[in-house]
């Protein structure tokens, strides 16, 4: 459930417009980044006897931040990309920023605007989060490990909730009124080969869901992916009219 707000629209002066700039160069750094770029900042002033200025917040912010390869950037647009096509066409909430800058890779932020959850809800979950890896197999023509090996991955994700489906949330193909929390995900699969079967075939038909999508919509998928690799992060009005261009671009689904 989103709470609305409202507040007076700001007033924009010099000031302010230059750090509303040094706040979207620093998308993706943490609070303990931010705080280190600002001391950095502030003793090479003291050393050069002058006051700070916002070129040097600049700098240190780019210096911040990963380096990464013009082929790595490109990857990382087009599967964000795929998560925000996936998104738009699957009735989610708005979307609020698409950056391929923070230090642990790129993500989609954005609204979920349900707050009915339903089997089919949740089915729409599982695509978003596998539309990524489903991008880079459609429009690149082959997959990275980027989205699994990690806790917070989109394959970590995707397989904790397809199993709390079966064993938690009552929509289980097999005693679905029995709750079976697991302490631990690995250990849950592997001590029931008959649930990792049916945790594996939701995941393959989401994922067979996400090729269907990218593959009908790779116009909008490449544009999008242009737009993130130009950028780099997208929010606010910039991203409002681009999604705009993307909504342009969508090819009718059938049926």
């Amino acid at each position: 459930m989103i709470r609305m707000q409202t507040a007076a629209a700001p007033v924009w002066t010099p000031g302010n417009v230059a750090l509303k700039a040094l706040a979207g160069k620093a998308q993706g750094l943490t609070g303990a980044d931010i705080e280190r770029v600002v001391k950095e900042a502030r003793q090479q002033a003291r050393r050069e006897q002058r006051s700070l200025a916002f070129s040097d917040l600049e700098e240190r912010i780019a210096g911040a931040k990963p380096s990464r390869s013009m082929a790595l950037r490109l990857r990382m647009s087009t599967h964000e990309a795929g998560h925000a096509i996936a998104r738009l066409l699957l009735g989610f909430g708005p979307i609020y920023e698409i950056t391929i800058e923070a230090p642990k890779g790129g993500y989609v932020s954005g609204s979920t605007g349900q707050d009915e959850v339903t089997e089919a809800w949740l089915t729409a979950v599982l695509i978003e989060t596998l539309a990524g890896r489903a991008a880079e197999e459609v429009m690149l023509g082959s997959i990275s490990a980027n989205s699994g090996g990690l806790d917070y991955s989109d394959l970590a994700s995707a397989t904790r909730l397809a199993l709390d489906m079966e064993m938690v949330l009552g929509f289980g193909g097999k005693w679905p009124l029995l709750y079976r929390k697991p302490k631990e995900v690995t250990a849950a699969l592997a001590a029931d080969p008959e649930v990792a079967a049916r945790v594996n075939i939701r995941l393959e038909r989401a994922y067979e869901a996400a090729l269907v999508i990218v593959r009908e919509q790779m116009r909008a998928v490449d544009f999008l992916a242009e737009k993130v690799f130009e950028q780099a992060t997208l929010d606010g009005a910039e991203l409002d009219a681009v999604l705009g261009q993307v909504r342009k671009r969508f090819r009718e689904r059938p049926g």
